[in-house]
């Protein structure tokens, strides 16, 4: 099976420029003018911009679907409507509400980690919890969260058959060190997040292995004059990439502008934090037995904490792009390149290169999605 897109304008890291993009199977084969494929599916892209197709680390569901669920039917149903928000992979962000039931989780929607036909592929899991600091729980209920535990996380380990890819964990707590060192040995990416760590207790964190960081800014120590807490440690650490929720809401566009000419194109990570009403025009639901609230780009619970974003990938890239004043191919670097080097699936996904997945997303000239191709298969393409 082979699809030749043509006539696109390719946002390429060495500038845009106007390309087509054969794939055979699974992957790309060329890239480049004039290219001939004969008895290949055409995709006519004049006027429309190609770029790697949108990796979220960090989304609980959207379009109705949630993961806090232990039915595999809810990631697959979610990973065929993400490719018309332009997601083309994902970590399904979830835990439970004990140690049990997070075991018992992973173990159920194991089997939906797995690519299918036009669809985007799940590439593991992210554990936001249970290892998170009560003070910065943030929507969590306390109940969810308990101290680190190595024999804790190899129970999860081993339940989700080594697919654990992102660990979010508070580095002060009582044990989190060790715990670091055990969820890098096991092959995930320790992520600092919903934390009340000094800048010296990130940095210990940090050495121990923490890579990454949880949605900078929310639900975490805000910066002090007297002590910076996690967002100055993450910022000013060189090789830890940070999350950021372009909604609007979560962070206010000034305090992102400001974290991005720090952290600039190659650790900014644009992610979701999406919950199951993203994509739904819903005004109320339930999360975790509590009632929340959807007003404009996000949820809350009565008590006004934000619970997760409603505004869907696309959304947060065209945000990104006006925020931070980007150029396509630097957007891209964020959506995609960038969160496929934290979900350890740099080696193909993440550019539009030979030899790598035929994950592509067409935008037009405002930024929406027009088409979005899934290992090869045109998964998703507007009326």
């Amino acid at each position: 099976m082979s699809l030749l897109i043509r006539n696109t304008v390719v946002a390429s890291p060495s500038g845009p420029h106007r390309a087509d993009i054969l794939v055979q199977g699974p992957r790309i084969v060329a890239v480049g003018r004039d290219l001939e494929a004969p008895g290949a599916e055409i995709l006519d892209a004049e006027g429309l911009t190609a770029g790697p197709g949108f990796i979220d680390v960090h989304v609980h569901g959207g379009g109705g679907r949630t993961f806090f669920s232990d039915d595999p039917a809810e990631v697959a149903a979610y990973a065929a409507w993400a490719p018309s928000r332009g997601v083309t992979a994902f970590l399904v962000s979830t835990v439970g509400p004990d140690a049990a039931a997070t075991a018992a989780r992973l173990s159920a929607l194991r089997p939906a980690i797995q690519p299918l036909p036009g669809s985007a592929e799940p590439l593991g899991f992210h554990l936001e919890g249970p290892f998170l600091n009560p003070i910065r729980r943030g929507a969590f209920p306390a109940h969810y969260l308990r101290e680190p535990s190595i024999a804790e996380y190899e129970t999860f380990h081993e339940a989700a058959g080594g697919l654990v890819r992102q660990v979010t964990v508070a580095p002060e707590l009582p044990g989190a060190l060790p715990l670091i060192h055990t969820i890098a040995r096991l092959g995930a990416v320790p992520a600092l997040g919903h934390t009340d760590a000094t800048v010296p207790e990130c940095r210990h964190g940090f050495e121990a292995g923490i890579a990454h960081v949880t949605h900078l800014f929310n639900a975490m120590r805000p910066i002090h004059q007297r002590e910076g807490g996690p967002v100055v440690a993450a910022l000013e650490a060189p090789d830890v990439t940070c999350e950021l929720i372009c909604d609007g809401a979560h962070v206010e566009p000034a305090v992102l502008r400001l974290a991005y000419r720090l952290l600039g194109p190659l650790r900014a990570v644009i992610v979701t934090d999406n919950l199951h009403l993203a994509g739904v025009d819903a005004g109320q639901a339930v999360f975790a037995g509590e009632e929340i609230t959807v007003s404009g780009a996000h949820a809350r619970k009565a008590d006004g904490t934000i619970v997760g974003s409603v505004a869907t990938f696309d959304v947060h890239f065209r945000n990104a792009v006006e925020i931070f004043g980007l150029d396509l191919p630097a957007a891209f670097r964020l959506a995609s390149t960038n969160p496929a080097r934290v979900a350890g699936a740099a080696d193909r996904k993440g550019q539009l290169e030979p030899g790598f997945d035929a994950d592509i997303v067409l935008l037009d000239h405002d930024l929406h999605v027009a088409a979005t191709i899934c290992r090869g298969e045109v998964a998703y393409r507007r009326a």
